[in-house]
């Protein structure tokens, strides 16, 4: 499968933010109301696929001239937890 996907600080970088990403929602998965848990109530895999890609390049994009000093986990952590709570 071809990407023609911009990667704005490099493929590495978006990888360990997908990464992280992935691993907050996959703990918050169970949690009635949680963007992972309505994600896969209304289109299953599939739609959590797609969170998880939309999240990591929202992130990407708005942190993409950042240069991190050991703030990046919990500026993440941040991110995602506001996005959830966005949902409720």
């Amino acid at each position: 499968m071809k990407s023609n996907k911009e990667f704005p600080s490099g493929f590495s970088s978006w990888q360990e933010t997908h990464f992280e990403v992935v691993t907050y929602l996959t703990q918050i998965l169970h949690y009635s109301g949680s963007i992972s848990n309505l994600a896969r109530e209304e289109g299953g895999l599939g739609r959590l696929y797609e969170l998880a890609e939309n999240l990591t390049n929202e992130f990407e994009w708005k942190y993409e001239d950042k240069e991190w000093d050991g703030d990046y986990l919990d500026t993440i952590d941040s991110f995602l937890k506001t996005k959830n709570n966005k949902n409720k």
